[in-house]
């Protein structure tokens, strides 16, 4: 019976020496291994050998019956010349089930007779006895079957011995041994003249041949309808196969050449196909793996062209507007416009269909010479505000030019092939409301991809608005037909190209502040708005809505600091008041200082609060409200309402801005009469750090303190001084 418990274990080979003659130095072993010998088999396997369950068993397999390898177990010994007798002798320590237990022993002074070893004998005294075990089940009479025998020879004062194989019939024939999978090992004894060596070592039976693996040859052929190609292994193998492990137990897996190393995996296991898609047009090379139940592994490689004959893979040309500022943003509500003229001299027109991503999609092809062209008609206000009519101006005015050819192509809202007073007239009736599209409804215009301005961009050029096309096959037009657009009137870039973009927002605001007032039915009043900080201002634009059924407004005035020339209002619809003011030359305007008056008529007995619409946001698609600087930053106007009480000076000193600073800082003064100013920057401790004396003449001032006047971060005192009264206060330096 098969034993349960072996306590004899194959890691526990070693090479060990027994010496028990105490002069002599032979026999002497030669080159015992000292570490675990791997015998690779390449062979087949023979059903016939070592299978013999249950006491064979190979749990990788999951069979009992074992593959086998030839293994040339061999020993080399130095003999006295002069001594006595020399004897050899082995004992094979055999793991025939893979448990890590050396359960059989052959003993070559106990060989068993041919065909049969002894199993399960490990454990017994002088290893007698055991299971018997055919190893040998060859359909042949007893007498050929295989026996464990050794041969040896001594020559030279060499003795050589090996494990081998023979059968009664040819007993001086000697063979090789077949020996089974697994980890095994044995034990070589020499003896002469009462002198005894051994040499143990531990040996692997593995399986180290890869399968064979024959691919078949290259390959043209077309991507499918769905524009794939799916490849499975079984397409590109001519033929596979293993010595040990069944075909239908080889693993077997693919990959494009280039994309990896060693036997592809996904998740852990093989890949048995791939897909190629569009982008695999052309060559590619794709790798067949199989491997072994072994690990051994063999590649193989095939060469796939992959066409598109029909042009599945070939996307329908997209013709796209993109901005002249941006070339990453693509324009949305534009039309593509595809018009072409028949023999007959009939001109057919086609509007292109859009795509996702705000482009259009050419999808058709007129078997005649055609023209594509783009237009817009979408949001004629988009981007056009009264700091454009301000830039616009200084360029006419040669104060400041526009720094690209396309702004000066934008600034012409007429279409007249110039620039010119008029175009601002235009944009401001625009922004104003009184208008609704910009002369010839063009809001962008647009031009091919090859455009490009000369300084003076109305002289003639090779910009044309339209490409020009031949009947051609979809797939030989540009992958992307481009325009570049302009938006009419936005000359500093801040129109908003698609709904993706998110208008950019103000870094700060200013509050307009509009006096409470109790007004009644029929009282006519000029109610003041004013400014509640202090700037140096070139323009603003402002909305405000009120109710056209308890308020008319009849009139709105500019301040008396801003210039009149370039101020205008207008109420293009019931309850809508816009205003526009702007100078080239920026003014500085202080807190609490007019910036317009609303000459207002209550139409009933009304608080003033409850007729103007006044609001921290304006509804959508309203004109916003927002003021521009001398350094051309753009700040939004926001409306408060608040109770003033006038009050006579002589003098008014603001609060320093900005306060804190990380620079200097500006102080606001207005003066009803020229006088003298002394400005002064002091520490907390009193020590005086910066001194200024001015001579003022009456109005708005600003006095510019530099910013070395703070020499570091901390809190300064400030202090001016106008006439006999002294006004004081703290910045903060950053």
């Amino acid at each position: 019976m098969r034993k349960s418990i072996y306590t004899f274990l194959l890691p526990a080979y070693a090479w060990s020496l027994a010496v028990v003659c105490f002069a002599q130095n032979c026999p002497a072993i030669l080159q015992c291994p000292n570490s675990l010998q791997t015998i690779c088999d390449p062979t087949e396997n023979d059903s016939t050998l070592w299978n013999e369950p249950p006491y064979t068993w190979s749990p990788l397999l999951e069979t009992a019956d074992l593959y086998e390898g030839i293994v040339d177990l061999g020993l080399r010994a130095v003999v006295c010349h002069n001594g006595g007798q020399v004897s050899v002798s082995y004992k094979i320590f055999l793991d025939l089930d893979s448990d890590f237990l050396a359960e059989t022993v052959i003993n070559s002074n106990q060989l068993p007779p041919p065909g049969i070893i002894f199993a399960n004998n490990g454990q017994n005294p002088g290893n007698i006895g055991g299971d018997t075990l055919w190893f040998d089940k060859r359909p042949v009479p007893a007498s050929s079957r295989f026996a464990f025998t050794m041969e040896s020879h001594v020559g030279n004062d060499t003795l050589t011995a090996h494990v081998r194989w023979n059968t009664p019939d040819n007993a001086q024939q000697f063979l090789m041994p077949r020996l089974p999978e697994g980890k095994h090992g044995i034990l070589w004894t020499v003896t002469q003249d009462g002198v005894t060596r051994t040499c143990q070592y531990s040996f692997r039976v593995t399986d180290c041949a890869p399968p064979v693996l024959v691919c078949g040859g290259s390959r043209v052929d077309d991507i499918g309808p769905d524009r794939i190609y799916p490849i499975t292994a079984s397409d590109l193998i001519d033929f596979v196969a293993d010595n040990i492990t069944a075909t239908d137990e080889l693993e077997i897996s693919l990959r494009n050449s280039g994309t990896g190393t060693g036997f592809p995996t996904a998740g852990g296991q093989p890949i048995p196909d791939i897909t190629l898609d569009c982008s695999s047009l052309g060559a590619n090379l794709v790798q067949v793996w199989a491997r072994d139940q072994h690990g051994n592994i063999a590649n193989c490689a095939v060469s796939i062209t992959l066409n598109d004959s029909v042009f599945i893979c070939t996307e329908l040309p997209r013709v796209c507007a993109r901005t002249y500022w941006d070339s990453t943003l693509v324009i949305d509500d534009v039309e593509t416009k595809i018009t072409w003229e028949n023999p007959a001299e009939t001109v057919w027109t086609y509007l292109l269909p859009h795509a996702p991503d705000g482009c259009n999609t050419l999808d058709s092809f007129p078997p005649y010479p055609f023209a594509v062209t783009e237009r817009s008609f979408s949001d004629p206000l988009n981007g056009v505000t009264t700091f454009d009519l301000l830039l616009i101006s200084r360029h006419i005015l040669s104060i400041e030019a526009l720094d690209a050819p396309w702004k000066i192509i934008a600034a012409d809202a007429n279409s007249s092939g110039s620039v010119t007073t008029n175009d601002v007239v235009q944009l401001r009736r625009l922004i104003l409301g009184i208008t609704t599209d910009l002369p010839e409804g063009k809001s962008w215009r647009f031009f091919t991809d090859n455009c490009q301005f000369p300084p003076n961009p109305f002289e003639v050029t090779n910009c044309s608005t339209g490409y020009e096309f031949d009947p051609m096959p979809f797939w030989a037009y540009p992958e992307e037909i481009r325009f570049y657009g302009l938006k009419t009137g936005d000359v500093n870039n801040s129109a908003l190209a698609n709904s993706a973009q998110v208008a950019a927002a103000y870094r700060s605001s200013v509050n307009l502040e509009v006096t409470e007032r109790t007004l009644q039915a029929g009282e006519i009043a000029d109610i003041p708005v004013n400014m509640e900080q202090a700037g140096d201002w070139s323009g603003f634009q402002c909305s405000l809505p009120f109710d056209p059924q308890k308020v008319e407004i009849m009139d709105v005035t500019v301040g008396e600091s801003l210039t009149p020339r370039e101020f205008a209002f207008a109420q293009p619809l019931p309850g809508d008041l816009r205003v526009s003011w702007f100078d080239v030359q920026p003014r500085v305007l202080l807190p609490g200082e007019n910036l317009l008056t609303l000459r207002v008529k209550a139409l009933r007995n009304i608080q003033l609060s409850d007729a103007l619409a006044i609001r921290e946001t304006q509804p959508a698609h309203s004109l916003a409200s927002e003021i521009y600087t001398a350094e051309g930053e753009t700040q939004q106007l926001q409306w408060t309402f608040r109770n003033a009480e006038k009050e006579d000076r002589v003098a008014q000193v603001f609060d320093p801005q900005p306060n804190p600073t990380s620079a200097g800082v500006r102080i606001p003064v207005r003066l009803e009469t020229a006088e003298t100013i002394r400005v002064s920057i002091g520490t907390l401790e009193g020590k005086q750090l910066y001194s200024n004396e001015l001579y003022l003449s009456q109005g708005a001032q600003l006095l510019e303190v530099p910013a070395s006047a703070f020499p570091e971060s901390g809190v300064y005192t400030w202090q001016v001084q106008v006439g006999g009264k002294v006004y004081r206060g703290k910045v903060v330096r950053m």
